[in-house]
C-alpha cells in the first residue's frame, strides 16, 4: 500500500486522535474513512447533487435533512 506522509495543524490531529478513539481505529483508519466520505461527496458533487446528513424519525419512519457536507 503507497505511504503518505501529511502534515496537520494540532486541531485536526486531535480532532483525529478523538475520532479515532471514540471509534476504536487507529488514525490511519479514521483517515481512509474521512477519505472515503470525500470521496463520494466528490462523486455526487460532479452530478450537481449533495451528500446529506439526515436524522430519522423512529415515530414517522420519515428522514429529516439537517445538514450537507460541502467542500471548501
Amino acid at each position: 500500500m503507497p505511504g503518505l506522509t501529511v502534515d496537520l495543524s494540532e486541531e485536526i490531529d486531535n480532532s483525529l486522535t478523538r475520532i479515532a478513539n471514540k471509534n476504536g481505529i487507529s488514525k490511519a483508519q479514521a483517515m481512509r474513512k474521512a477519505f472515503a466520505l470525500l470521496s463520494i461527496a466528490d462523486e455526487v458533487s460532479a452530478k450537481g447533487n449533495s451528500l446529506g446528513i439526515v436524522k430519522e424519525d423512529p415515530k414517522s419512519d420519515t428522514l429529516k435533512a439537517i445538514g450537507r457536507v460541502v467542500g471548501a
